[in-house]
């Protein structure tokens, strides 16, 4: 199983009768032991759990896209990054195979999040989603690029990024018969930049596997609780969270206008009587009728020319821990604030009382 190199939709497919999305909620648990080690093998009974998901999905909801959450495969822990290198898989390798033939089986695309190693990276991980293929290949691999956290961002080792998988991995997109698939993990939904590029690149169904244990958002700003229909409004796109199971927050799909259009398949519940699926359904024709409807396609009205370059300004760095993993979130926070102190030498903002 080869990872393939995920290029921006041709625009060639025609549109699939409406099909069925599965947001899937599995009863995984934390592969990490009381030192913080992983036990291989509870990835493996977590393996087997999502795949008997991926085979529900299809073969109970007649589901053509399953999605998994945020650390579904290894459940999530607040550990530092040896012990999440020792939790990583590869692409491809064992696990993905294993998954890969779970989505052969139900002849489905399968997105699942994991902590993943790479050889051109010794030393650190990455937080990726692959989208697993129907012949069980991965059709498409992203790493999470926004968000502080202290896995590896794939800004933090720019160059060696792009030497290794080239620019168009930053932000790829998947062209399959199911429409143009794009993926963000977690929080990145609050910056609008990654959507809208790849919105741009085609991308039809945005998948966003997430872990909001307590709330959307750990700072608890309300905005928060409406930046995912508006990313679906905004681009013109189906847009669908998954949410980790025990997470206080429901998963949800919204429709190209911003409407919810998740139901609970009560059915399926887990042991706290929340539902293992949320079904969707996804009408790929009707949203490309709808960006061919006169003023109803944001997209097409985009006028950059008459912005700043954003390149311009001192943002966020590439090449940010080129050598290594941050050291702690105060690093992090060092690297925040040095950028803001950056926009205000420039005049582009006030530094409070």
């Amino acid at each position: 199983m080869n990872e393939m190199s995920a290029l921006p939709s041709s625009g060639d497919n025609p549109p699939p009768g409406p099909y069925t999305l599965a947001l899937c909620r599995p009863p995984t648990m934390s592969v990490f032991d009381q030192t913080g080690w992983p036990r291989r093998e509870v990835l493996d009974a977590n393996i087997a759990i999502m795949a008997d998901h991926v085979r529900q999905a299809a073969e109970e909801h007649g589901a053509r896209l399953v999605v998994f959450p945020q650390f579904a495969l290894t459940g999530y822990s607040p550990l530092g990054p040896e012990a999440w290198a020792g939790a990583c898989v590869r692409f491809p390798g064992p696990e993905m195979e294993r998954l890969g033939e779970a989505a052969r089986k139900a002849g489905a695309y399968v997105a699942v999040q994991v902590a993943e190693a790479h050889d051109a990276f010794p030393g650190r991980y990455f937080l990726s989603t692959a989208i697993l293929t129907p012949d069980g290949g991965i059709g498409l691999a992203y790493r999470k690029n926004y968000s502080l956290s202290v896995r590896t961002s794939p800004v933090d080792v720019f160059d060696r990024f792009v030497e290794t998988f080239g620019h168009d991995a930053f932000l790829p997109v998947l062209d399959t018969e199911l429409g143009c698939l794009g993926v963000t993990i977690g929080a990145e939904p609050h910056w609008p930049e990654p959507i809208r590029a790849m919105a741009l690149k085609g991308a039809e169904v945005i998948l966003n596997p997430i872990a909001a244990l307590q709330g959307i958002d750990y700072l608890e700003r309300p905005g928060a609780d409406i930046v995912r229909p508006v990313r679906a409004f905004e681009n013109v796109a189906y847009f669908a969270t998954s949410n980790i199971a025990g997470g206080a927050v429901a998963s949800q799909a919204w429709d190209y206008e911003g409407r919810a259009i998740g139901e609970s398949a009560r059915s399926s519940q887990d042991s706290a009587g929340h539902p293992v699926f949320t079904l969707a359904r996804i009408d790929i024709a009707a949203l490309r009728a709808a960006r061919m409807r006169p003023a109803g396609n944001l997209l097409v009205n985009i006028q950059p020319q008459i912005q700043e370059d954003p390149r311009a300004l001192p943002l966020w760095p590439s090449n940010t821990f080129p050598e290594a993993q941050p050291e702690g979130f105060d690093a992090l926070i060092e690297m925040e604030q040095r950028v803001w102190r950056g926009l205000v030498a420039r005049g582009r903002g006030k530094v409070g009382v």
